[in-house]
């Protein structure tokens, strides 16, 4: 028997990005991402998967929304494309950029959904990234300009704003040494504060602004202190480097000192750490999928730690652990330590799925996925966690950073016809909506 297990108020949605959805990469004067070079020969032609086409959602975007009515979605998280609204990342605004957004934000709203607006979502400018990126501090200024004109523009109408989608990724899944991720790491951070601050002072004031970090509860392999400092570590360089300055407006003093170790430190200005402390988050935006397990490596200079998973899990073909028990474990902790609203912007699993059965996309891992991880949400706001949302990801399957084969979507896309079919998992999804609980 289904059993209602979320509250009134409590919000369900799914998420997306632009540059993995959208397509139309050279239409209505949208301007270059760094993503746009990736995987091309030096004529421009495609070598691998791009985002050229991708789910065409540009063009199908009110098909789409007509899906997510169906699929009774109360809320649904998209990024806006920094280059359709500043071509070069500054100055030049392009109209017909902004007009698409315009149309996608009404549309959304007539539809009964609630535009929830993630601000930059990894499509960094191809202008700014070849004048440094984030490592060049007058990034934040140029983010700063593009923020405020979101706000001012889209301010009337959206009322759920999100700065950045994982910086952590931004900051350390690059070849740079440590001092530049810490550098590109800070500036993510006062950029994010500045535009919380900047939002306040903003017109349209009276919605949320947080940010989304992608975090991963770490447990010790065993009780042996070795294994739980490891476990500590990991949480620190994964975790904590934002969490931290983000809630507490101070960086973990452990990690500091670690760092420190290796002559790295955040290149911290006058004035950085009070923007921080005085600009603190409405609510938390987590990206969940897995969990760590640490045992303590004395090979491993860095951390002290090497990742090992329960060898008897399910995996996805990430190669992720699936363990459900453990977004329940970090909502508590999250509570407990820090004590802010919690939106988890993503979760989902990436799956083969390759049976078709009666027209739909038989996922079956997914769905499990969906429902262990969805058990773990309403239990731990049944034990006081102030969890408000929840966003499945991905709506589609899409462009996943350099692949179509990792497949999150709860609705399947065919890459030549771009048909739509709801998978599985999401006809259970749509029955959880509806009945607010599912089968405990």
């Amino acid at each position: 028997m289904t059993k209602r297990l979320f509250p009134d108020g409590f919000a369900f949605g799914a998420a997306t990005s632009a540059y993995q959805i959208e397509g139309a990469f050279d239409e209505d004067g949208r301007g270059k991402t760094a993503w746009d070079l990736r995987n091309r020969d030096e004529h421009g032609r495609p070598t691998g998967p791009v985002g050229d086409v991708a789910c065409d959602h540009y063009h199908r975007y009110r098909e789409d929304i007509a899906l997510m009515q169906e699929l009774g979605l109360q809320t649904y998280r998209f990024s806006i494309s920094w280059v359709r609204i500043f071509p070069d990342g500054i100055g030049r605004i392009n109209d017909l950029g902004v007009a698409f957004y315009d149309a996608l934000i009404d549309a959304l709203l007539a539809a009964g959904i609630r535009p929830a607006v993630t601000i930059w979502h990894g499509d960094l400018p191809l202008a700014l990234e070849s004048a440094g990126g984030w490592e060049n501090r007058a990034t934040i200024d140029a983010y700063l300009d593009y923020a405020r004109f979101l706000f001012d523009h889209y301010g009337d109408r959206v009322k759920t704003w999100y700065t950045h989608n994982e910086p952590w990724c931004a900051a350390f899944l690059n070849d740079g040494p440590l001092a530049r991720q810490l550098t590109i790491a800070h500036h993510l951070l006062i950029a994010h504060a500045a535009a919380v601050q900047c939002y306040r002072r903003s017109k349209y004031a009276d919605g949320k602004i947080g940010i989304v970090l992608n975090l991963s509860p770490q447990y010790p392999a065993s009780a042996d202190p070795a294994d739980v400092a490891a476990a500590r570590s990991v949480d620190g360089f994964l975790n904590r480097w934002f969490l931290d300055p983000v809630l507490k407006g101070r960086y973990p003093a452990d990690m500091v000192e670690r760092y420190a170790g290796f002559g790295a430190g955040a290149p911290i200005r006058p004035g950085d750490m009070e923007t921080l402390r005085s600009n603190p988050s409405d609510f938390l935006g987590i990206n969940v999928y897995s969990r760590g397990v640490q045992k303590a490596d004395s090979d491993n200079a860095f951390l002290g730690s090497k990742d090992r998973p329960d060898p008897n899990s399910v995996f996805t073909e990430m190669g992720w652990e699936v363990a459900p028990e453990s977004l329940y474990d970090l909502l508590m902790d999250l509570e407990a330590s820090y004590g802010v609203e919690i939106q988890i912007t993503e979760n989902g699993a990436a799956f083969k799925d390759s049976i078709v059965r009666d027209g739909v996309v038989q996922d079956d891992d997914r769905l499990a996925y969906y429902k262990g991880n969805l058990l773990s949400v309403a239990r731990a706001i049944r034990h006081g966690c102030r969890v408000t949302a929840y966003y499945a990801w991905s709506l589609f399957d899409n462009f996943e950073w350099g692949t179509y084969e990792m497949k999150f979507g709860i609705v399947h896309i065919d890459p030549v016809s771009q048909k739509r079919t709801v998978k599985k998992s999401g006809l259970f999804y749509r029955d959880v909506i509806a009945a607010r609980g599912l089968d405990a």
